[in-house]
C-alpha cells in the first residue's frame, strides 16, 4: 500500500490521485482503505490547492491542467481488447525513442510521465538472461479516466508538439463495444470522446489460434464502435505480434469489414516487439504514430473538460482553456 491509498504506485499525499483522477481524495474509492489513517475531510482537501505536476507518474485527468495551459496536445487512443499488445506497443515505442529513434521528423524532447514510461519499459530492457519479458496486463479498475502517458517531441526547426497516449485495460473496450452505457465502459467512452486519433490493435496470435473466431468478433465489434461517430479522426489498424504467421484471408476479412463503413483516414501497420527483417516491425511502430500526427496536422479534437481547482483565484481562472 502506498501511503493512504490501497493501489500500488499511487502517492496521493504527494501527487494527488493517479488511479481515479479525483480532485478531492475523499471521492476516491481506493483512498483511505486497508486500515489507513483517517482521511482529511473535504474542506481540508479543498484548502490544499494544486498538486505538483512533475512526479513523473502516469497522468490522470486533473494533471492535464499543467500541460494544456500552454498548447493543445494530440490525444491518441490506444484501443483493443485485453492482451492484444497495447502496453507492449507503448513500451517498445518508448524504448525506441529513448535510444534516439525519431517519429517522423520529430525527436524525443521530454516527458512529464517518465516514471510511467519507465515502469512499462523496464520489462523490455536488457536482462542478464537476454530474454524478453512483457509488461504486466493493465489492470481493470473500472475507473473513469485511463492512464495518460506524455511525450514532448521536437523537430529541427524547433517546433514542439505534445502527445498523450492512453494506457487502458482491454476489458474496457470489450464492455464498451457491447454496451456503451455499461458502468465498465465509462473509461473507453472517455477515450472515444476526447482522443484525436486511434490505434486499434489486432492480436495476430489470437487471430491465428483456436479462439480466432471469438477474436475476430471482438475486434470487429470494437472497430464498429470506433467508426460509429469517427468524423475526420484517423484509425490506424495495428497488427500486433506480426512475427507470428497470420493468414492473409483473415486479414482481408477484417479489413473488408472495417472499410465497409466509409470514413476518411485508415491505415494498417504490422508491428512486433521483435525487430523483424531490417527492423521493419519497429519502424512500423514509429510510423503509425507519425501517420496520426500527419493526418491531424493541427486539426485536433477539442480539449477534454478539466475542472479548475480554485475558481475564485483570479490568476488560475484567467486561463480559459475549456472555452
Amino acid at each position: 500500500m502506498a501511503g493512504k491509498c490501497s493501489q500500488p504506485k499511487c502517492y496521493p499525499e504527494d501527487s494527488g490521485c493517479n488511479i481515479e483522477g479525483c480532485i478531492n481524495l475523499s471521492d476516491c474509492k481506493y483512498y483511505g482503505k486497508k486500515d489507513a489513517p483517517k482521511t482529511k475531510d473535504k474542506q481540508e482537501l479543498d484548502n490544499e490547492g494544486h498538486r505538483i505536476s512533475w512526479t513523473g507518474n502516469t497522468m490522470g485527468l486533473y494533471d492535464l491542467n499543467f500541460l494544456t495551459a500552454s498548447r493543445k496536445p494530440i490525444f491518441i487512443g490506444v484501443t483493443g481488447v485485453a492482451s492484444a499488445g497495447k502496453t507492449t506497443f507503448l513500451a517498445t515505442l518508448y524504448c525506441l525513442i529513448r535510444q534516439g529513434a525519431k517519429i517522423g521528423e520529430y525527436s524525443f524532447a521530454g516527458s512529464l510521465t517518465l516514471n510511467g514510461w519507465e515502469d512499462i519499459a523496464w520489462y523490455l530492457s536488457w536482462k542478464s538472461n537476454a530474454e524478453i519479458q512483457f509488461p504486466d496486463h493493465t489492470t481493470n479498475n473500472s475507473g473513469r479516466v485511463p492512464g495518460l502517458l506524455h511525450l514532448t517531441l521536437k523537430n529541427k526547426a524547433g517546433k514542439n508538439i505534445d502527445l498523450i497516449l492512453t494506457d487502458a485495460p482491454g476489458e474496457w473496450f470489450d464492455h464498451w463495444s457491447n454496451n456503451i452505457n455499461s458502468e465498465n465502459a465509462i473509461g473507453a467512452q472517455w477515450i472515444y470522446e476526447n482522443c484525436d486519433g486511434f490505434l486499434l490493435f489486432a492480436d495476430s496470435d489470437m487471430l491465428s489460434g483456436s479462439q480466432r473466431g471469438n477474436a475476430k468478433r471482438q475486434l470487429k465489434q470494437v472497430a464498429d464502435r470506433l467508426i460509429e461517430n469517427i468524423n475526420d479522426r484517423p484509425i490506424g489498424l495495428i497488427w500486433s505480434k506480426s512475427d507470428l504467421k497470420l493468414m492473409n484471408q483473415t486479414k482481408d476479412q477484417i479489413v473488408t469489414h472495417i472499410e465497409a463503413t466509409p470514413f476518411n483516414h485508415f491505415n494498417q501497420f504490422e508491428t512486433s516487439v521483435q525487430e523483424g527483417v531490417g527492423g521493419k516491425y519497429h519502424k512500423a511502430i514509429l510510423e503509425s504514430v507519425n501517420w496520426i500526427i500527419e493526418v491531424l496536422n493541427q486539426n485536433c479534437n477539442t480539449l477534454p473538460k478539466i475542472s479548475v481547482a480554485k475558481p475564485e483565484d483570479m490568476f488560475l481562472s484567467k486561463r480559459s482553456i475549456n472555452e
